[in-house]
């Protein structure tokens, strides 16, 4: 017994394995889900209203629900958007008609059913649980070397910064090449907190559609290019490392300073 929005996520949450075994995606996920709404909809629209008391046929957010007779037990199909429907198209979803001609409830839930035959394969979630308590432990622990590197980072910048009598060439790049990671480990940090912040709060009131538009989305994305450019300019910063010290050594007729302009292009430019 859960609620709406439990279910959902449930959903979303299995979708990479999902992905795997049928070849949808989230938004394929998502507009098949609003397909089956709109249908489900429009079929409770075009149906007349029976008379005396019974269960109103209703979309729940999870399947489509016909009118109830009291004191019965109401099944219909599992929905056919369920990533995974292929293993489940033989199960049915029901819920209980009271005999005040109301839905039933517990603990005051307005979305309890009982959908445990439209559940992906027990052996399949087990796997996944696992695998994503595994990367969940990867998380913490990259989470924790970053958050590390960069209060070291910041210290070293800080004082590569204040000190006048360190202020060169070769510490300008040092500076530079700091910052990059510095940057690589803001992005990444911020990029994991957006991702945690904007996880959707499924609501019976909610649009599906709209919490997962395009709009909702954006900053998860920028946030993601963000991420991409400054990991992108980290490594190009080490390639950098490598191009003044190989100056340095074989190069010594040009100037230091000639190249500066050309060191931050390539790092912050290319």
């Amino acid at each position: 017994m859960k609620s709406t929005s439990t279910i959902f996520l449930l959903t979303l949450a299995v979708l990479c394995r999902a992905e795997r075994v049928s070849g949808k995606t989230v938004k394929d996920t998502v507009q098949e889900w609003n397909r089956y709404r709109s249908e489900c909809i429009l079929k409770i629209s075009s149906q007349p209203t029976p008379s005396g008391l019974f269960c109103k046929s209703m979309f729940d957010m999870y399947a489509c629900w016909t009118d109830g007779v009291p004191n019965t037990t109401v099944k219909v199909p599992c929905p056919w958007y369920l990533p995974w429907h292929d293993q489940v198209r033989n199960g049915f979803v029901s819920r209980e008609c009271g005999p005040d001609g109301q839905w039933l409830t517990v603990n005051h839930s307005s979305t309890w059913r009982d959908h445990s035959q439209c559940n992906a394969d027990g052996r399949q979630q087990i796997a996944q649980e696992n695998q994503m308590m595994v990367l969940a432990y990867f998380r913490v622990m990259y989470t924790v070397g970053y958050s590390l590197s960069l209060a070291s980072l910041s210290l070293a910048l800080i004082i590569l910064l204040i000190f006048r009598k360190l202020r060169c060439t070769r510490n300008y790049i040092h500076t530079n090449l700091f910052a990059s990671f510095i940057l690589r480990a803001v992005s990444i940090l911020t990029r994991d907190a957006l991702l945690m912040k904007d996880a959707p709060e499924f609501r019976d009131n909610k649009d599906v559609s709209i919490v997962l538009s395009d709009q909702v989305m954006s900053g998860c994305r920028v946030a993601q290019v963000l991420m991409q450019y400054c990991v992108g300019a980290n490594y190009y910063w080490l390639l950098v490392e490598g191009l003044y010290l190989h100056n340095l050594l074989v190069l010594m007729v040009f100037s230091e300073n000639s190249y500066i302009c050309v060191y931050f292009f390539i790092g912050w430019g290319v």
